[in-house]
């Protein structure tokens, strides 16, 4: 796993699961230039574009390169909607176009491989009601739903405190101690390291259990 440091109007880890040539990019925010880069000087062959959800942020280099686009089903709309307010603003021309985009849309547990060995997508609703997660092996990529001792936002369109309350516990609680977590913003951490001391899952557990 690598991960390049996007600087936009706020700063996204973009996400590279890379192995033997090959690899995927997670949320690969709005740096064409600095992406297309490292994948040269790495010579790497990207095999698709994983999106933990599609707030602008995440979306404006979508056309990084020609590769499948893949969301949860639930988040096109979302995606479409960021699309027509932010990516493509009013009198401008927009980067690129959804009709030349390759979107693959997705469900939980839907797997992809590179190298033989699998990416797994956990459908985790809250942030907005089409956020996933993807892990591979002991590495979690969560994007905007849990941080390093936080949680992503839910009062955007389509997010839900409920959802996010349900998603944190349970993700949190499902997945070993070992495992790494790595948001979009900030820096990594362990699930046994938000077990232990994240805030909004202390409060949140015995919630959830109706404890």
């Amino acid at each position: 796993m690598n991960k390049i440091l996007i600087r936009g109007e706020i700063y996204l880890n973009c996400y590279i699961i890379k192995e033997a040539g090959e690899c995927y990019l997670i949320n690969p925010g709005c740096d064409k230039e600095k992406i297309r880069q490292y994948l040269e000087e790495n010579q790497l062959n990207v095999l698709g574009i994983l999106l933990t959800d599609a707030h602008p942020e995440n979306i404006r280099a979508l056309d990084v390169a020609n590769v499948p686009i893949y969301m949860h089903r639930k988040e096109f709309e979302i995606f479409t909607d960021s699309y027509n307010h932010e990516i493509k603003p009013m009198g401008q021309e927009a980067p690129f176009r959804i009709d030349d985009l390759r979107i693959i849309l997705i469900r939980d547990k839907d797997t992809f491989y590179i190298n033989e060995n699998r990416i797994h997508t956990i459908h985790t609703p809250g942030h907005t009601q089409g956020s996933v997660c993807f892990q591979y092996r002991d590495d979690l990529y969560t994007g905007d739903t849990l941080y390093q001792g936080r949680v992503g936002r839910w009062d955007l369109p389509s997010g839900s405190l409920a959802d996010m309350r349900k998603t944190i516990v349970h993700l949190i609680e499902d997945q070993p101690e070992h495992v790494r977590i790595h948001p979009s913003r900030g820096g990594s951490s362990t699930i046994g390291e938000e077990k232990k001391s994240n805030y909004f899952y202390l409060e949140w557990k015995d919630m959830v259990h109706g404890g």
